[in-house]
C-alpha cells in the first residue's frame, strides 16, 4: 500500500475518533438521565404526568408519560429522568389548553421544581429544596483552601426515627442542605451515630434544621430522601409515617380512590387506629365540616359536589379519652370535557347482600365521555356461586336488573365505554342470601350523666333483693350452643351474629356461654367456622 496513503487515513481516522470522544464527553455533560425535576400541580389537575424526548432518540414512555411521585409537601410531585432527553411536557393526561404544558426545553434542571400554578402553559423553574439531591455515597468533601462561611443556621433542629425493620447494624444519619460540603451537612459521611429508643426504633436530632437525609449501616442505606421532622422510616418497606408514641396509635388513613377524583364520586374514607386503653371510635370531616360524627364504624363514604382541593380530616378517641387525629390532601376535578369515561358511583355496594329471589337492581352513575357522540355505553357482567355467566351486551341503559337464584357470592362486572371505544371497568362482589338481610346499625347515643341516687325506701330494697335473686339465674339455660340470637334454633342467621359482632358493628352481643364453641374462653373466626360445620350437619 502506498505509504502517503496510509498516513492520510490514519489521520482522518484519528480525526474522526476525536470528534467522537468530544461529542461523547458533550452529550455526557448534557445527559439527563438519574435527573430528579420537581412540579407544582395545579389544583385543577387530578394526576400530573411527565413526557420527555430527544428527537431521534426517543421519549420515556407513550403519552401521556410516566405519572409523577407525590412528595411530602402537598402539590410537588417529583420525577425520575430515565433517558437522555432534552425536551419536557407536563400534563394531566389529557390534551388541549389547560390539561398540558407547552413543549419545554429541558437541560441542567436537575433539583429544580416548575411551578405550574401560575401558568399552566410554562410553568416557572426555580432550585427545590436549594438545590440538586445528594449523591447515594457521598464523597468527602476537600478543604477549600479560603475557608467559606458557614451558612445561618434556620433555627432549632429537627428529630427523625428509623424503623429498623432490615435489621443494619449500628444505623447513621447523614443530613445536608444543598449539595452538601462544609457547612451545609450534620457531619462526614456516614453522617452522625443514631439512638437506639426501644424496639428496633432508632432516633437522631439534629442541632440545625437540613432538607435531606439518609439513613445508612451495615447491611445497607437509604435512598436520598426528603427529611421529615417527628416522622419515621421503615428501611424496609422504604415509606415514611408519622412517629407515634400515644396509647391511641393511629394505623392507617385512607381514601379510595386518592387520585383520579371527579365531582360526584364516592371516595371511601377509611381508617384504623389502636388503643392500649379503650375502645376507638372514628370521625370524618372534610374542609372543616362532619361527614360522619365519632362512632365504630372505621370507614364512610364521602361524595364531594364540586371541583377543587379538599382537607379531609380523620380523628380518633377511645373511651379512656385519648385523642389523635390525622389529614390528607384530595384533589377534586370536573369531569366537564373529559374524553375518557368515568364511574363515579355504583349500586348496591360493595360486600353488600341482595335477597335471593327477589329482582336486584344495579344502579350506575358515570361521568366523562365527552368525545365522539358524547354516548356512554353500559355492560354488565354477572357470575354466580357456580361462576356460570349471563351473556352481557352494551347498552345505553345505566341499570341492570337481575335475580339471584342461588345463595353465596355474586360477582358484578360493571363496564362504561366512550364513543372513541376507551373502556372503564369496576368489579365487586355481592351476597345472596335466603334470610334476613343484615343492616347496619345505629350507633348509641352517648350516655347522660347519671343523676345523684336518692335514699332507697324500703319496697326499693325488697325489689333490689329480688332481683339479686334472679339474677344468679342462669339467663342462658334452654338455648342450644351456637344459638347466640336466642330464637330458639342455630342456623346460618347465628354465624351471621357472629360475624356482625366481630366487625364490632352495635346491638350484636354474643354471650360467651353460647357462641364459645371452640371452649377457647373468645368468640373468634374459630367459633363461627365451628358453628358453620355443625349447621351444616344439623341441615
Amino acid at each position: 500500500m502506498n505509504k502517503s496513503k496510509h498516513k492520510i487515513i490514519s489521520v482522518v481516522l484519528c480525526a474522526a475518533l476525536l470528534l467522537c470522544s468530544l461529542f461523547a464527553l458533550t452529550f455526557t455533560a448534557n445527559a439527563a438521565n438519574g435527573d430528579v425535576v420537581y412540579a407544582r400541580k395545579p389544583a385543577s389537575w387530578s394526576k400530573i404526568y411527565c413526557y420527555m424526548w430527544k428527537d431521534g432518540l426517543g421519549n420515556n414512555g407513550n403519552w401521556p408519560g410516566v405519572e409523577m411521585t407525590a412528595t411530602s409537601e402537598s402539590g410537588v410531585y417529583s420525577y425520575t429522568v430515565t433517558g437522555d432527553y432534552n425536551m419536557i411536557i407536563f400534563n394531566n393526561g389529557g390534551s388541549g389548553d389547560g390539561n398540558q404544558t407547552s413543549n419545554l426545553s429541558y437541560s441542567n434542571y436537575n433539583g429544580y421544581i416548575c411551578d405550574l400554578t401560575s401558568n399552566q402553559s410554562t410553568g416557572s423553574w426555580s432550585v427545590y429544596d436549594s438545590g440538586a439531591t445528594n449523591p447515594t455515597t457521598p464523597t468527602t468533601p476537600t478543604t477549600p483552601t479560603t475557608p467559606t462561611t458557614p451558612t445561618t443556621p434556620l433555627g432549632d433542629g429537627i428529630t427523625v426515627y428509623l424503623k429498623n425493620s432490615a435489621n443494619w447494624s449500628n444505623p447513621n444519619c447523614y443530613m445536608w442542605n444543598g449539595s452538601g460540603g462544609a457547612g451545609n451537612q450534620n457531619k462526614d459521611w456516614p453522617g452522625e451515630p443514631m439512638t437506639n429508643v426501644g424496639e428496633d426504633v432508632w432516633m437522631y436530632t439534629s442541632s440545625t434544621v437540613y432538607a435531606k437525609c439518609i439513613f445508612n449501616g451495615s447491611g445497607g442505606q437509604t435512598d436520598d430522601l426528603t427529611a421529615q421532622n417527628g416522622c419515621i422510616y421503615d428501611n424496609q418497606s422504604k415509606s415514611w409515617s408519622i412517629y407515634d408514641t400515644s396509647p391511641l396509635v393511629v394505623r392507617s388513613y385512607t381514601a379510595d380512590p386518592a387520585t383520579g377524583i371527579y365531582a360526584g364520586m364516592d371516595v371511601t374514607l377509611a381508617a384504623e387506629a389502636v388503643s392500649s386503653e379503650g375502645t376507638v371510635k372514628y370521625k370524618f370531616s372534610v374542609n372543616g365540616t362532619t361527614i360522619r360524627d365519632f362512632a365504630s364504624g372505621s370507614s364512610t363514604v364521602w361524595t364531594p359536589a364540586t371541583a377543587g382541593e379538599y382537607t379531609v380530616t380523620f380523628d380518633f378517641k377511645d373511651t379512656a379519652g385519648n385523642e389523635n387525629s390525622r389529614t390528607l390532601t384530595l384533589s377534586v376535578a370536573s369531569d366537564s370535557g373529559v374524553a375518557t369515561p368515568i364511574i363515579k358511583k355504583v349500586t348496591p355496594a360493595a360486600n353488600s347482600y341482595v335477597k335471593k329471589g327477589q329482582t336486584a337492581t344495579i344502579n350506575v352513575t358515570a361521568g366523562g365521555g365527552q368525545t365522539g357522540t358524547n354516548l356512554l355505553f353500559y355492560k354488565y357482567t354477572i357470575t354466580d356461586p357456580s361462576n356460570v355467566k349471563n351473556t352481557p351486551y352494551y347498552t345505553l341503559n345505566s341499570t341492570y336488573a337481575f335475580t339471584p337464584t342461588k345463595e353465596g357470592k355474586y360477582t358484578i362486572e360493571v363496564s362504561v365505554q366512550a364513543s372513541d371505544n376507551t373502556t372503564v371497568t369496576k368489579s365487586f362482589t355481592v351476597t345472596s342470601t335466603s334470610g334476613d338481610i343484615p343492616t347496619e346499625p345505629t350507633e348509641p347515643t352517648e350516655p347522660t350523666e347519671p343523676t345523684e341516687p336518692t335514699e332507697p325506701t324500703e319496697q326499693t330494697q325488697a325489689t333490689e333483693a329480688t332481683e339479686a335473686t334472679q339474677a344468679t339465674v342462669d339467663p342462658y339455660a334452654g338455648y342450644e350452643l351456637g344459638d347466640v340470637n336466642m330464637d330458639g334454633k342455630v342456623n346460618i342467621k347465628d354465624a351471621t351474629y357472629i360475624q356482625m359482632n366481630l366487625a364490632e358493628y352495635a346491638n350484636y352481643p354474643v354471650p360467651l356461654a353460647l357462641g364459645d364453641l371452640t371452649g377457647d374462653g373468645k368468640i373468634t373466626l374459630r367459633d363461627v367456622t365451628s358453628l358453620q360445620r355443625k349447621i351444616a350437619k344439623l341441615s
